[in-house]
């Protein structure tokens, strides 16, 4: 169960299918600490250890068949500059999730939003998903706020599901189904 994602346009925003290359054009904008603050990741430690994981990425999905991955670099047309990363999850099982990332120097201005969008709009049509869910840190007021304004709906909290950085953090799961 694997696939190739296509390019996805918005207004502002191509959203790229992740390869290798992305690697060293993205590297020095995944060094910033603030990305990392509610996720228990480290900043990659090197071009080479980035593009391994990014040649994984590019296969489309897991050796078991079990997901599909799409990975998108996040470039802004007007910018002229790659503003993030994007990735959604599609479980066999039936669970579909989201992850982003907005390097630090773009924040606040409506970047998530769009790509996010385009994204699950694309998952929707593409996919005929029912719904779409993402995982985030409780103390990541952002991220809610991000969340709630694209329509997801809070659907439980996780205690405890995940310890790092020294301390153990909760989680609250979002939903959001299709109108179609």
């Amino acid at each position: 169960m694997k696939y190739t994602p296509e390019k996805i346009f918005t207004k502002n925003l191509i959203l790229e299918p992740i390869k290798v290359s992305h690697a060293a054009l993205l590297f020095t904008q995944l060094q910033s600490d603030k990305l990392y603050t509610y996720i228990p990741v480290n900043p990659p430690e090197s071009i080479d250890k980035l593009e391994n994981k990014y040649e994984r990425w590019s296969k489309g999905g897991s050796d078991d068949g079990r997901e599909i991955w799409l990975n998108y670099a996040v470039y802004h047309r007007s910018i002229d500059s790659y503003v993030g990363t994007l990735q959604a999850t599609i479980q066999k099982q039936g669970n579909t999730y989201i992850a982003y990332e907005v390097f630090p120097h773009f924040w606040r201005q409506g970047i998530a939003k769009e790509a996010c969008q385009s994204l699950i709009d694309y998952l929707f049509k593409e996919f005929k998903l029912k719904r779409v869910m993402a995982h985030v840190d409780t103390r990541n007021i952002a991220s809610q706020k991000l969340l709630q304004s694209l329509g997801f709906s809070l659907e439980q909290t996780l205690i405890n599901a995940d310890e790092f950085k020294g301390s153990k953090s909760d989680e609250f799961v979002y939903a959001l189904a299709s109108h179609k």
